[in-house]
């Protein structure tokens, strides 16, 4: 965009950008449905349909789903021991369709707020801040090329988190649909921030509704001596689970199973916890989790 031209060169750009969002989006969906599947295979022996509408077989194997895996994210698959194990498919499962116009409408309010109306703003305090006798003047050039910079960043982040979304959405209504899912727990990137790391080391969030699988396929979390080690901190809001700032690569996963769910990433986070906010509460243990979470950060 140029800030000399903001109202035609940013509906160009944001033309531009949301035809690749969309693209993006696709690719997001399909990445999250054959994540799902292989998950939900991994954790209880059966599996969803695949995304794509056709004939739907009665089972298929752990390694096609992690051959399907590898292609949607365009990565090097090494063979597992168990590759041909039978994965049941249960077929009465209809995935959900994508709310284009919604995820359109998010988009563009997201690009324009970060992108285009910052650079606005910008562009404003910078002609009257002060008096000026020239538009080619060094310093204002300057601070022109700055606010490109600082609403170009947003704009990414705000891209970023567009583009994933349709992922996102489709991981928590499928599953909000599958029977065998009895909660949700949220799963952090590599460089969490404070908010999102607090919110892996809750675990998972369970739902009234009884599994209808009977239990995973993995071993209960326990505690060295095999007793079943129990999360006594509250947990999370659902609203919050769900929630994801600009720059979040955090996910939220179904649970199949009951038992303790506290991921390894769960457990180290609860255990810092518990160790950085020892003999503080409230504001008080936020703010030493949050000095230690950015302390940590690259």
């Amino acid at each position: 965009m140029s800030p000399l031209s903001l109202t035609e060169s940013g509906s160009a750009w944001l033309a531009v950008m949301l035809a690749l969002i969309r693209g993006e989006r696709r690719r997001s969906r399909d990445q999250a449905a054959a994540f799902l599947r292989l998950y939900r295979a991994v954790e209880t022996g059966y599996t969803l349909p695949p995304l794509q509408d056709g004939p739907v077989a009665d089972a298929t194997t752990l390694g096609e789903l992690r051959e399907d895996w590898a292609r949607v994210t365009d990565t090097v698959r090494t063979p597992e021991p168990d590759d041909a194990d039978p994965i049941r498919i249960d077929g009465d499962f209809d995935w959900p369709e994508e709310p284009v116009e919604s995820f359109d409408r998010a988009a563009v309010a997201s690009l324009v707020s970060q992108g285009p109306a910052k650079l606005r703003d910008k562009v404003a305090q910078a002609a009257t801040g002060q008096e000026r006798g020239r538009l080619d003047d060094a310093g204002f050039l300057q601070e022109l090329a700055d606010a490109a910079t600082t609403a170009g960043t947003g704009a990414a982040s705000a891209a970023d988190r567009e583009a994933i979304r349709s992922g996102r959405d489709l991981i928590i209504r499928a599953s909000q649909a599958d029977k065998r899912v009895v909660g949700w727990a949220r799963v952090t990137d590599g460089n969490p921030c404070a908010f999102c790391a607090m919110l892996a080391s809750r675990g998972a969030i369970y739902t009234s509704r009884p599994t209808a699988a009977g239990g995973g396929r993995r071993k209960p979390a326990g505690s060295p001596d095999g007793r079943a080690r129990r999360n006594r901190r509250p947990p999370v809001a659902v609203e919050d689970l769900t929630r994801y700032h600009y720059g979040c690569h955090c996910q939220v996963v179904p649970v199949y199973s009951r038992n303790d769910f506290l991921t390894p990433q769960a457990r180290d986070y609860s255990r810092q916890w518990e160790t950085v906010t020892r003999g503080k509460t409230g504001a008080e243990a936020r703010a030493a989790w949050r000095r230690h979470i950015e302390s940590n950060r690259s």
